[in-house]
């Protein structure tokens, strides 16, 4: 978009290659996507969420599309996935 968001749609397929317990449900399908300057801020992004109360549903891993990535769930219970490009 013009002012540098993005939109992005997932298949439900894409979503089971790295949640592979994910099933739909009625209500909240969103989640959230933020890129990081880097893999090592993806790492520091996801432990400072932790510790400000997120929980983890997959800590930080190098994605074989090319990204570090890592996916937490805020206290609302919306996905919140974090990424940068790996270097």
């Amino acid at each position: 978009m013009a002012n540098g968001t993005r939109l992005m749609f997932d298949t439900e397929h894409v979503v089971r290659s790295f949640l592979r317990g994910w099933t739909r449900s009625n209500g909240n399908q969103v989640s959230l996507a933020f890129e990081c300057n880097s893999p090592a801020e993806v790492d520091a992004t996801y432990s400072r969420a932790l510790a400000a109360g997120f929980d983890g549903e997959r800590e930080p891993w190098d994605a074989f599309w090319g990204q570090r990535y890592a996916v937490l769930v805020d206290p609302d219970l919306v996905r919140v996935n974090l990424y940068a490009a790996l270097v």
